[in-house]
């Protein structure tokens, strides 16, 4: 429910000292920024402990509306948020996220494939350059509300380089209008075909109602490994659906899918990056694909 006048009063008090550290570094556009996104972490780390979240909230609030002001256009711009987003600080984590990612995207820097690489060289093995591309896999790859606009970009050079027809990003996934996700793909998100979907419920009815089996990728106990399932095969192929890095996919959307795969994991996190775990299963369906071509060909030579 919105905060009454008595509920903010009594908020604000508790979280003066946290408004008091952020006046020290308010004036300077790159502290100013670094600060919030630290404490939206720090936010989401604690997202469980209701009093802790609720007073972090209340004074996230406060910070983003003295901004109003701010010499800084930057820094300006984040004021509205205050009204827009956080009139209440009952919601959930994901209404969260959706008030955090756009800010952590725009003004937070990680490593990048492109700081290592110049650019994408495709050869024959022989020093030529590759003229023909071999025809797409029957493969489609959705999204679900991914967070690092990063791993968005390691999926597109995933999917180009392995022949996958096209990606339905959904949610608040990074599409490649983010300048991240097209420096991370090194270009390669010009080759593969996307669209997008508000909800990832919509993804799979659309897949499934044209004859496309979706199989999701999920630490599921229970759950066949990805090389011990046989991927739907040609004409059809099928669809891979990849959840969020940290909370992963959620039940309702498991319970749309046709199948759901996992991959083998042995180390205490129990969980792969989710662009390498699209590598894998991608990799082991057109594996499969190809290995059951020869075999239907070696069988037609035979008759």
């Amino acid at each position: 429910e919105p905060l009454s006048r008595n509920h903010t009063m009594a908020a604000e008090p508790a979280a003066d000292a946290d408004f008091a550290a952020f006046l020290i570094v308010r004036k300077n556009r790159d502290s100013c920024i670094h600060w919030l996104l630290t404490y939206c972490q720090a936010i989401e780390r604690e997202w469980s402990d209701a009093e802790l979240r609720r007073r972090r909230l209340a004074s996230l609030r406060r910070c983003l509306a003295s901004l109003a002001e701010h010499a800084h256009a930057d820094c300006r711009e984040l004021a509205p948020l205050a009204p827009r987003m956080l009139h209440s600080t009952d919601f959930d984590e994901r209404h969260f996220l959706n008030l955090v990612l756009p800010i952590e995207r725009r003004h937070s820097r990680g490593l990048r494939d492109d700081e290592l690489h110049g650019a994408i060289s495709v050869s024959t093995g022989d020093g030529r350059a590759s003229a023909a591309r071999p025809p797409p896999l029957p493969l489609v790859v959705v999204c679900d509300h991914l967070r690092s606009a990063f791993n968005v970009g390691s999926i597109f050079r995933t999917a180009e380089c392995l022949g996958v027809s096209r990606l339905v990003l959904c949610g608040y996934t990074a599409t490649p209008d983010d300048a991240q996700v097209a420096r991370t793909s090194m270009g390669t998100h010009a080759a593969v075909a996307w669209e997008w979907r508000r909800r990832a419920e919509t993804a799979i009815d659309e897949l499934r109602a044209a004859g496309v089996p979706v199989v999701a990728v999920e630490t599921v106990a229970g759950a066949p490994y990805a090389h011990e399932f046989a991927f739907p095969p040609p004409p059809a192929g099928c669809a891979l659906l990849l959840g969020n890095e940290r909370h992963g996919l959620a039940p309702e959307l498991l319970a749309r899918c046709d199948a759901v795969v996992r991959l083998p994991c042995r180390g205490l996190k129990n969980s792969l990056n989710v662009a390498v775990a699209l590598g894998m299963c991608a990799h082991e369906a057109a594996r499969q694909w190809a290995v059951g071509g020869k075999e239907a060909a070696g069988d037609a030579v035979g008759k």
